[in-house]
């Protein structure tokens, strides 16, 4: 059985895949946990999401070489919701043929972007539960000044409704801040820490810049900037959670107008799951 824990993790990390070519190999610690080496650990700031209507970007997924799925991201058109003006980003994570013959997977996630500061309004995931539960899971999360208010639904349960405690970083969830780190521009060292939500749960993430060089993708040799990250789970009350693991990954995006993520890796217990691009479609109207 192909390890589906592993590459629902990496959508944990905002994170899925690199190709052998090109880059350095990945230092043993990518992230000081203490913060000491490079620049003060800062929050993000507030920035327009670096996300245009018309965009798509799609990835092949893959551990051990095996590719085991297709990941989209469809950047939708700008709308309103709760008087604010949102872009509503869609993404999906489909298995390949082959590897559905072992387990299917099918999650689908949309993510409302406040247009202003980046910030997640709302999110919603359908997916399955987790590599032993087959329920469907669906969440509904709505951004408040104080964090997050949850509601997950299954057909087998009563609906849970919960409240999350963020740790003054912003709302994000791992699409909206994948748009942020499109847009984050720091140098060598420099380091934010957020809070960052996927499906029901909610990660501490800590990330620095490692650097700037040139990459062999799908698009041809790019120059890119690396980004290492850590994260672990964090309880209702916006503690860390004793028993999450820590889960190490790194992306690569183009330095570029376009800011595009084309290269990510995370590091599971099953080995690194890996997330190329293999195609970029570019925007249909003007970002703002």
């Amino acid at each position: 059985m192909y390890p589906l824990g592993a590459v629902k993790g990496l959508l944990i990390l905002i994170a899925l895949a690199a190709c052998s070519s090109g880059g350095r190999p990945l230092p043993p610690a990518l992230v000081a946990s203490n913060g000491s080496a490079g620049l003060a650990v800062q929050v993000p700031r507030a920035l327009p999401p670096a996300a245009s209507p018309g965009e798509r970007m799609s990835y092949k997924v893959s551990i051990h070489g095996l590719e085991v799925a297709e990941f989209t991201i469809a950047v939708g058109d700008v709308a309103t919701l709760d008087g604010v003006d949102v872009v509503v980003v869609q993404s999906t994570v489909r298995s390949t043929k082959v590897a559905a013959w072992i387990r299917k997977m099918q999650d689908d996630f949309t993510s409302w972007i406040d247009t202003r500061t980046g910030r997640s309004v709302a999110f919603t995931a359908s997916e399955v539960a987790s590599s032993k539960d087959k329920a469907t899971e669906q969440t509904t999360a709505r951004f408040t000044a104080d964090g997050i208010d949850i509601l997950v639904e299954r057909s087998d349960r009563e609906p849970q409704q919960e409240h999350q405690t963020l740790d003054g970083s912003g709302g994000y969830d791992f699409t909206s801040f994948l748009m942020y780190m499109r847009s984050w521009e720091g140098e060598p060292g420099a380091r934010v820490q957020a809070d960052i939500m996927r499906s029901r749960y909610v990660w501490r993430n800590q990330l620095v810049v490692v650097g700037y060089e040139n990459l062999v993708t799908a698009l041809g040799e790019l120059p890119v900037v690396r980004i290492d990250g850590e994260g672990v789970r964090i309880r209702r009350d916006g503690t860390v959670d004793p028993d999450s693991d820590r889960r190490r990954w790194s992306i690569w995006i183009t330095d570029d107008a376009d800011r595009v993520p084309v290269r990510l890796v995370a590091h599971t217990d099953y080995g690194d799951v890996e997330m190329a691009l293999v195609s970029y479609r570019p925007a249909t109207v003007a970002r703002w």
